[in-house]
């Protein structure tokens, strides 16, 4: 009873690896990373706002590479599009998270698979 049971485990993990791997294909444009604003002073000399102390805001993408958190400006016309491409990466690393659990099942299962052939030809 406990071999039909793990097959049919097997094929259903089988299917779920199957549907997750179809969305990960799928997958538009994304990035790792944040989209964060700053608020610095700007280069005139002029400006009433950053001789008041105040200071002008600018998005970044911030990124991590080789352990360093690296900044990339980004223009107004491309923050949304910057913000769906992190997105994008959140849903994928969710995606891989849910793809890796059932890996580990389908592991466990060829595991007892493995196990029950030992003990029947001991």
């Amino acid at each position: 009873m406990e071999k039909k049971e793990d097959a049919k485990a097997m094929l259903e993990l089988v299917k779920e690896r199957f549907r997750l791997w179809r969305d990960v294909v799928r997958a538009g444009d994304f990035v790792r990373g944040s989209v964060v604003v700053l608020r610095r002073p700007c280069t005139r000399g002029t400006c009433q706002l950053c001789r008041e102390g105040k200071r002008h805001p600018a998005t970044y993408l911030s990124m991590k590479e080789k352990g360093r958190t690296r900044l990339i400006y980004l223009p107004k016309e491309v923050v949304g599009e910057a913000k769906r491409w992190v997105e994008e990466w959140r849903r994928l690393e969710g995606l891989l998270g849910q793809m890796s659990r059932t890996n580990g099942e389908i592991l466990r299962l060829l595991g007892r698979r493995e196990s029950q052939k030992r003990r029947r030809t001991r």
